[in-house]
């Protein structure tokens, strides 16, 4: 099959795609959409503040979104996993490009949309809860700092994720969990021992990957920021992992359809 990309082709596989996926992607949307709104929105049932209630409300927003990721980018080469199912995609008369794109995009979607969609929810909810509260207690809107950490490391698990969908034929999933534990694990504790090293092994420190450094010395706290300089190179190896996982995700399908 001739490999040059075209546009006109690529128009009608993104048609096809979306005619054969699109509705089982739109009904796994708003079954994660409802599911979260379903166990995140109790909070609203109450004038007091409930822990529990709180503590479901969180966990359903960052697992919500993490699961709602894993569900697009885990199921984006499906096609793949039989050699049956590979064979007959193999002989769709398109490029590698055009066939790539359409999955790439409907990941992007997904995962972006999951991710926007739940940050919405939680404000939103936690915002109407606390109309109604008679105490002094409120919920509280997850800092700006910790969205930005997560959303970091949630697509740099998307980017895995996508890869590990093509790289293993089978249970891919725990699969490439597994072999992103391992990796954060490690970048972890190297961060820990970098910021115990560059501060001068004070009592306690909390630190994580891309983010600032909080340094507890003789009951203070001390938050340690990069420098502008340097803090807008840390925000981009994200963004990069990211896009390099993709790249490679693309090459492991030239070699799938080799």
């Amino acid at each position: 099959m001739n490999q040059q990309f075209n546009l006109s082709r690529f128009s009608l596989v993104l048609k096809a795609y979306w005619a054969v996926s699109g509705k089982n992607y739109l009904l796994l949307f708003g079954l994660i959409m409802g599911t979260m709104l379903l166990l995140m929105i109790p909070i609203i049932s109450t004038s007091q503040f409930n822990g529990l209630l709180y503590g479901l409300h969180i966990l359903t927003l960052f697992g919500g979104v993490v699961l709602g990721g894993c569900a697009f980018t885990n199921t984006a080469f499906t096609a793949y996993t039989t050699s049956a199912k590979g064979m007959a995609t193999i002989m769709v008369p398109a490029s590698r490009l055009e066939k790539f794109i359409p999955i790439l995009i409907t990941c992007l979607l997904g995962t972006v949309s999951v991710i926007l969609i739940g940050f919405w929810l939680h404000s939103e909810i936690v915002e109407l809860a606390n109309r109604d509260m008679l105490t002094k207690d409120k919920y509280e809107v997850t800092p700006l700092w910790v969205w930005q950490f997560f959303t970091y490391i949630h697509f740099i698990l998307q980017g895995a994720i996508f890869f590990g969908s093509i790289y293993f034929n089978k249970n891919s999933l725990i699969k490439t969990l597994g072999a992103v534990l391992v990796v954060a694990i490690f970048a972890f504790m190297f961060n820990l021992l970098l910021t115990y090293h560059f501060t001068g092994y004070p009592s306690s420190v909390m630190s994580f990957p891309f983010t600032f450094w909080n340094i507890f010395e003789s009951g203070q706290r001390f938050t340690v920021k990069y420098p502008p300089a340097i803090s807008d190179l840390v925000e981009l190896v994200p963004a990069v992992i990211a896009v390099a996982l993709i790249g490679i995700t693309y090459a492991r399908l030239r070699e799938k359809e080799i």
